[in-house]
């Protein structure tokens, strides 16, 4: 009865194997739907901790990135105990306990003697990006992709999520990935630049423009910081390349209409930022977490609760041509979700964590910069830039989006390629 189980070395190599797998198959679960992304995660992290306590590696224990981010679930924790709908809140919060175990994991994994696993990983990664890349041109050109699915608003593409407007943020979380995996593959400019470009067309044709402008703003960036001594070049690259792109929406009433119509014109008409958010639904989304957090403004109302607190007539404002379009499942933008939701303890909270984070990622490139990480840093740059509208932080999607590129960012750069 005493019996303690024997675990042999194939027995560990089992286990990581088939959690290596899991992360591979996380960028497949996000196109399939919550369920399979969070019974995933969640296999993936028992196994984790089954496999690290049999080998009595419990390596995070040691890692002040474990620390930070127990004491950020901690905040919001506490932050539930003050929310206006604590049934709501507590459910969400204990489950974000989850990627706090999914994030060590695959900096645990990616974290062994040779980087097999990793290049594994990111090759195949890689690959699945180019499937939904090609099925979103196969979209455009036909009108529905390969599994028959089509999208119900004109100038949207959604691939293989269907009714869910959302692969942007797919393409968002791993594009600049995709382009490390293929630059040191083929160690050619000419190649990585056309991607980008190839990328960039993709990016524009999906028609969300939020994340459009942010994949163009980090491609940007990355350009820059890969090839600062042709910063002329790249200028004048982008420049064309954007050009041409406007130049496409001109061409086609639904991307005219889109991103013309919508963006280009309230701004010519008036380049105030305020009088523009006035005549958008997402400014009366976040006029409504603003009046939120200005009510609640030390804890907010709780994880969830921006969907029944925006409800109420208090914070109805007929300045905003869609004001009664107010209420909606989150405040659409990370800074006015984080304000509304969690008030000033949990803001300020996070913005102190993602600090600290970038701070890690910065000091791990003392010696050499590692593109992958580079990668994961500049896409949580990105997600934050403040008025663009987002999704929820908190939702299943978004958030195994963002931790999965949080994991790479953190984990220890002399594993990966040296690039």
């Amino acid at each position: 009865m005493n019996e303690k189980l024997n675990f042999t070395k194939k027995d560990f190599d089992l286990f990581k194997f088939i959690n290596v797998n899991l992360i591979i198959f996380l960028p497949i679960s996000l196109l399939i739907g919550s369920g399979v992304i969070n019974l995933t995660i969640i296999i993936f992290d028992l196994l984790f901790l089954i496999d690290i306590f049999k080998k009595k590696k419990i390596l995070f224990l040691n890692n002040n990135i474990f620390y930070a981010l127990l004491l950020f679930w901690f905040t919001l924790i506490i932050n539930s105990a003050f929310s206006s709908n604590f049934e709501n809140s507590i459910p969400r919060v204990i489950g974000f306990f989850r990627f706090i175990i999914l994030v060590n994991g695959i900096s645990f994994y990616f974290n062994i003697n040779d980087n097999q696993y990793s290049k594994i990983v990111f090759k195949i990664w890689s690959f699945l990006f180019l499937i939904v890349l090609f099925d979103l041109l196969f979209e455009f050109i036909f009108g529905f992709n390969v599994l028959g699915n089509v999208s119900h608003i004109p100038g949207r593409l959604s691939s293989f999520l269907g009714d869910e407007l959302k692969i942007g943020n797919y393409f968002l979380g791993f594009i600049l990935i995709t382009i490390v995996f293929f630059h040191n593959t083929f160690k050619k400019i000419s190649i990585t630049y056309f991607l980008i470009f190839l990328f960039l067309i993709v990016a524009f044709l999906i028609g969300e423009r939020s994340n459009f402008i942010k994949i163009f703003i980090m491609l940007l960036l990355f350009s820059f910081l890969l090839h600062k001594k042709h910063f002329i070049r790249l200028l004048i690259f982008y420049f064309v390349s954007f050009s041409i792109l406007i130049t496409t929406t001109m061409l086609n009433d639904n991307y005219k209409s889109r991103f013309w119509e919508m963006l280009g014109e309230p701004l010519k008409k008036d380049l105030n930022l305020f009088i523009t958010l006035k005549n958008s639904p997402y400014g009366a989304h976040y006029d409504t977490a603003i009046k939120i957090f200005q009510k609640n403004k030390i804890f907010g109302v709780g994880i969830k609760n921006f969907r029944n607190e925006s409800h109420n007539k208090d914070y109805e404002n007929k300045e905003f041509v869609f004001y009664e379009f107010r209420s909606s499942t989150h405040p659409h933008q990370i800074h006015f979700e984080f304000l509304s939701e969690t008030g000033l303890f949990g803001y300020l909270t996070f913005l102190l964590f993602y600090i600290y984070s970038l701070i890690v990622f910065y000091k791990n490139q003392k010696n050499y910069i590692n593109l992958y990480q580079l990668s994961g840093a500049l896409f949580l740059i990105t997600v934050i830039i403040p008025f663009l509208p987002s999704g929820s932080f908190f939702t299943t999607y978004g958030a195994t989006i963002f931790w999965i590129n949080y994991a790479i960012m953190i984990s220890p750069n002399h594993l990966f390629n040296k690039d």
